[in-house]
C-alpha cells in the first residue's frame, strides 16, 4: 500500500506538475473539494426538482412546499457559489504555505498508517468542532447575527449548496479558521490526509444542509448521540437558534443548546 501510494503521488507531482509540491497540493485539494461539492449537490438539486417517493419520505420539512429554486433563489445561490469558488482559488495556494510554516505537507513520501490517519483526523474534528461551535454561537448574538450571520439564514428550508451563502467574515473565521487550525500546527501531515479531511468536512457540511434525513449515507445514522447531522442543523435553520455544533453534539449537550426535529409533529 505505502509503496504504491508513494509512487502515485510522486508520479503525479513529477510527471504532471513539474515536480512542484505546491502545485500538486493546490490541484489535488481543489479537485477533492469540487468532486464532493458537485456530486452531492447535483444529487440534491435533482431530487429537489423531481418528486421521488422513496427519497421524499426522508425530507424533513414536509410541511413546507419544495423550494424548486425560483429565479431569486437561483440568483442568491449562483452569486454565493461564484464567490465561494473564487475564494477557494485564492486561498488554497496560500494555505499550502500556512501548512508548511509550522511543519510540512508531504507529497512524495508514502501514505501514513491507518492509525496515524485516524488519530490525526480525530484531532482535526475535535479542534474544528470546538472552534466552529463557539464562533457559530457568537455569530448568533444580536449584533453579529444581524450584520453578518443572517445572510446564511435566508433559507429556513436548507439544501446542500446553501452553505456557500455566507458573509466573507463568517467564511474566514467560522469556516476556514476552524477547519485549518489543527492541520496548520501539526508538524507532519500528508497530502492524502489533507484531501481526506477536505472530503469529510465538505461532505458533512453539505449533508447537514441537505434537508433530508437520509439513512446509511448520513454519519449520524450510525452514532446519533455523538454525531451532529441533518436533523440538528435543519432545526437550526428553521428556528435560527440551537444546534451550533459541527461534527459533534458534545458542546451543544454541555451548553444545553441541543435540539432535534420532532418529526411526528412536523
Amino acid at each position: 500500500m505505502n509503496t504504491t501510494s508513494s509512487t502515485f503521488f510522486s508520479a503525479l507531482c513529477d510527471e504532471y506538475f513539474y515536480s512542484s509540491e505546491w502545485l500538486t497540493f493546490t490541484v489535488c485539494t481543489y479537485i477533492t473539494f469540487q468532486t464532493v461539492f458537485w456530486s452531492y449537490n447535483l444529487f440534491l438539486l435533482y431530487i429537489e426538482y423531481h418528486d421521488i417517493p422513496c427519497i421524499d419520505q426522508y425530507r424533513i420539512q414536509k410541511h413546507r412546499v419544495k423550494l424548486r429554486f425560483q429565479p431569486d433563489l437561483l440568483r442568491q445561490l449562483r452569486n454565493g457559489t461564484f464567490k465561494h469558488q473564487l475564494s477557494l482559488i485564492l486561498t488554497l495556494p496560500f494555505l499550502y504555505h500556512m501548512l508548511n510554516y509550522f511543519g510540512h505537507v508531504s507529497v512524495h513520501s508514502s501514505i501514513p498508517s491507518i492509525l496515524t490517519i485516524i488519530w490525526q483526523l480525530t484531532i482535526f474534528i475535535l479542534a474544528e468542532d470546538f472552534l466552529f461551535f463557539w464562533t457559530h454561537y457568537l455569530f448568533h448574538t444580536r449584533w453579529l447575527y444581524k450584520h453578518i450571520h443572517k445572510q446564511h439564514h435566508i433559507f429556513k428550508q436548507p439544501t446542500g449548496v446553501v452553505f456557500v451563502i455566507a458573509d466573507p467574515w463568517e467564511l474566514l473565521i467560522q469556516n476556514q479558521l476552524a477547519v485549518w487550525i489543527a492541520p496548520i500546527f501539526f508538524k507532519e501531515k500528508h497530502l492524502f490526509t489533507i484531501c481526506l479531511w477536505i472530503f469529510l468536512r465538505v461532505y458533512q457540511t453539505i449533508n447537514a444542509h441537505s434537508g433530508y434525513d437520509l439513512p446509511y449515507i448520513s454519519p449520524q445514522y450510525y452514532f446519533p448521540w455523538l454525531l451532529s447531522g441533518t436533523l440538528q442543523h435543519d432545526y437550526h435553520h428553521q428556528h435560527a437558534k440551537m444546534n451550533y455544533g459541527s461534527f459533534l453534539t458534545l458542546w451543544d449537550r454541555l451548553m444545553n443548546t441541543h435540539r432535534l426535529h420532532n418529526l411526528a409533529i412536523e
